[in-house]
Formats: structure tokens, sequence, C-alpha cells
């Protein structure tokens, strides 16, 4: 079954022991990551990183591949790790429950991207001109030449925003994708020997992420003298909780019109062709 996993933080709950002192820290806490929302407490790592050149233009000569016929075995998905959040802020903060994309918009992103990765692979074989046969749905019409069979194993997809509509705060505006193929096995149908078997993962970056935070400077600033008000009355639970809620994030889902999990399993079916022609030279 899919596993989503998601690297978040949640404020923290008042313990049986916790003290009128305790709530006022956690208050003045909860407000202060309100403010820290478009600067961030964590630098990113992938921000300067070139986006990713689709085809990739080292790849040559592939005509002879015209001629393969390959028999694939959809790629097991049952225990598919899904990683991955949302980004913003300057040093490209993760956002906590409270000002994170909601259920719905995390499935529009997530739902299905084990699916994704397993048939743009077989899509891009055929757009190479592959002569691909899927194993359980159709019989061979032609001799075989090998055999491809494998597992996606996990799949990180991580979207950085572009801040307020005037830019401030601004995490990238870029999106990426890792994704880990595990025990891809190629045979060779003449002899039944095994050409390659490993672990294949690569990455994807792609500019201008769907996920668009629908603030101005305008709304972080009301948004926050509403916080200071609700804080005004007392440091209740009630009125944490008003503070909290305040300050949600709204964002808006774009088109999607390339996805980094696509590409980045394209982007594997390369490689796997890579072995075949080695093994056909």
């Amino acid at each position: 079954m899919r596993r989503m996993e998601e690297f978040t933080c949640y404020p923290s709950q008042r313990s049986p022991g916790s003290t009128s002192s305790g709530w006022r820290w956690s208050s003045l806490a909860n407000l202060a990551l309100s403010m820290l929302l478009l600067t961030g407490c964590m630098a990113g790592k992938t921000r300067s990183l070139p986006f990713t050149e689709f085809p990739p233009a080292e790849v040559t000569n592939v005509e002879y591949l015209r001629r393969t016929t390959m028999a694939i075995q959809p790629f097991d998905i049952s225990a598919v790790k899904i990683m991955g959040g949302h980004h913003e802020g300057l040093l490209q903060v993760r956002q906590p429950w409270i000002w994170d994309l909601s259920k719905e918009q995390k499935e529009i992103l997530y739902g299905d991207l084990g699916n994704v990765v397993r048939y743009a692979f077989i899509d891009e074989l055929l757009k190479r001109n592959q002569r691909v046969i899927i194993l359980g749905q159709s019989l061979p019409t032609r001799k075989l030449d090998y055999t491809i069979t494998g597992t996606v194993r996990s799949v990180e997809l991580n979207t950085y925003g572009q801040g307020t509509r005037e830019g401030f705060g601004s995490a990238g505006n870029y999106w990426e994708a890792t994704i880990e193929l595990g025990d891809v096995t190629v045979v060779r149908s003449r002899d039944n020997a095994t050409v390659w078997q490993g672990d294949v993962t690569q990455y994807c970056k792609l500019p201008d992420n769907p996920a668009k935070l629908d603030w101005t400077i305008f709304t972080v600033l009301k948004k926050s003298l509403q916080e200071g008000l609700a804080l005004a009355k007392g440091m209740t639970m009630g009125n944490v909780q008003d503070a909290v809620e305040t300050s949600a994030a709204t964002y808006e889902i774009g088109p999607i019109v390339n996805n980094p999990v696509e590409i980045a399993s394209r982007l594997a079916a390369w490689d796997i062709l890579r072995h075949i022609f080695e093994d056909k030279k």
C-alpha cells in the first residue's frame, strides 16, 4: 500500500503538568513561526542547481533501438514510499501543518505518483520507437529481445514557493523530484541471460512550481495584526488557537504542464536503454 511520509513540524500540545507560563511561551513560539513563514530557518540545498534538460543532450545514436522488442512488467508499486512537502521563505522552510497545502491539494500533487513513475517509464520507451509488450495485458506478436522488471521504491516531490505576489520571501519558485527504482532487471530473451540488474535513481528540477501562495505583503501584515489582537485578549487556549488559525496560509494550484516526477522517470528509461545499447554492440 502506498505510504505518504511528510517531514513537518506540529505545534506542541499542553501536557498535564504544563503551567500557564508554558502556554505563554508556546503561544509566542507559534506567533514567531508565523512571522518566519517568509524568512525561513534552514537553507535549502538545491536552489543553485540548474534546471533539468530533457531529453538529455548527451543521448545520441539510438537508431538501432527501433529493432528492439521489449516485454515490460509495470513496476511494482505496492510498497512505494511517497515523500516530500511544500517550502516557503528565503531559506526554504518546509511548511508545518497550519501553513501547508490543503489535504485536497496534496492529493492532487502526491496522490498517484507511483503510477506516474511506472507509466512514464513505459511511455518514454514507446516514444523512442521501441516495440513494447505489456506483460499480462497482451500476447507478444513478435519475438522478444528483452524483458524488463523492477519496483518503484520511493518518490520524493518537493515544491518551493514564490513567496507573496510581490515576490517577497520567495523559496525559489521551482519544484523537484527524486525517484528510486529497485531491483531493475534486464533479461536477454534468446538465452535468458541477465544483461543488467541494479537500482536506478534519477533527479529532476523544473521551474514554476504549481503551488502559489495567494498572499500579498499586505496579507502578511494583516494576519500579523490579527494574531496580535487575538493574543492580546489573554493567553487562553481558545485565543491561542484563534491566533494560529488566523495565520494559516492560502494556496492555489495552477495548471501542471511538466511534472518533475514524470521527467525523472523518463530519464530512468534512458538509463535502461543505455544498458541495452551496451549489450547490442
